[in-house]
């Protein structure tokens, strides 16, 4: 057996650690603030990014509206255009068939009373057929026997004297008569005015179409 006492004396010493240990026994520290949003700047991103794809399709239609507005303002002009247009050829088309006419007026009053009467007729019959077809396109004839002379109607190619007063200006005769359209001048009448001896021949100005007559 081991001898007691031949142990090493070093190799029983036990020894303890009582250092305090700093920090061992305090309770572990909390984080009391509030977590912080995960994605605060992708949320405003996509914030701003919202706002700006809405001013820009604001700007869009907004462009769009004018766009509109100029291509109706010019379908209007050029509707409007074309109708001038239209109407001017139609007005110079209307007044070489009223030449025509007055072709026709001519030869009825030259044609003689004691003559054959189937000529008179005929050209009657056409001057007839040519004022329907004018009155379907819309044009009258001017009545201006006994009315006021009013320039804007007609021209005053000769003058008569009168010696009543109340004749004075008056439109005695058509020479050529006038033809109205739509309520306007197609051409103006040429016609024979009373003119009293003290006075000239008035000029009223009025410029409203006359009464209309075969």
């Amino acid at each position: 057996m081991e001898d007691p006492g031949s142990r090493d004396p070093a190799s029983s010493i036990r020894v303890t650690d009582r250092r305090h240990r700093f920090g061992a026994d305090a309770p572990e520290a909390t984080d009391t603030a509030e977590p912080a949003p995960r994605y605060p700047s992708l949320v405003a991103e996509l914030k701003e990014r919202a706002l700006l794809a809405e001013s820009k399709l604001a700007e869009a239609l907004n462009l769009l509206r004018r766009r509109e507005a100029e291509a109706d303002d010019f379908r209007a002009r050029l509707r409007r255009e074309m109708e001038r247009r239209s109407r001017t050829e139609m007005e110079t088309w209307l007044r070489e068939l009223l030449e025509v006419l007055d072709s026709l007026d001519r030869g009825i009053s030259a044609a003689s009373p004691s003559g054959p009467p189937v000529l008179r007729d005929g050209l009657s019959k056409v001057r007839d057929q040519f004022l329907a077809i004018l009155s379907r396109h819309g044009v009258q004839p001017m009545a201006l026997i006994g009315t006021t002379y009013d320039p804007h109607l007609a021209e005053a190619v000769a003058l008569s004297p009168t010696v009543a007063p109340e004749d004075d200006s008056r439109v005695l005769e058509e020479l050529r008569p006038g033809y109205i359209l739509g309520g306007q001048v197609l051409r103006p009448a040429q016609v024979r005015v009373a003119r009293s001896s003290i006075g000239t021949v008035s000029d009223p100005g009025s410029g409203k179409a006359p009464a209309t007559g075969a």
